[in-house]
């Protein structure tokens, strides 16, 4: 499998659950769910503000990472 094939095969996978979650969002029943959909929709389209969160010095120092 060739590197084009591979980047393909994850943009179609990420394609697939974007599709799911907003179906979730949109339909499910329970509140709690339409959320985690709602939130984790929020990181797949702002991948930049997760990085941040993640680079985080209170976060760091909360995990005990220097």
């Amino acid at each position: 499998m060739g590197i084009i094939q591979y980047e393909e095969l994850k943009l179609r996978q990420q394609e697939i659950e974007v599709r799911a979650l907003v179906a979730l969002m949109r339909f499910g029943r329970r509140q709690d769910r339409r959320m985690e959909a709602e939130a984790r929709l929020c990181r797949v389209a702002f991948p930049e503000t997760v990085a941040e969160e993640l680079n985080d010095p209170v976060i760091e120092k909360w995990l005990g990472e220097k």
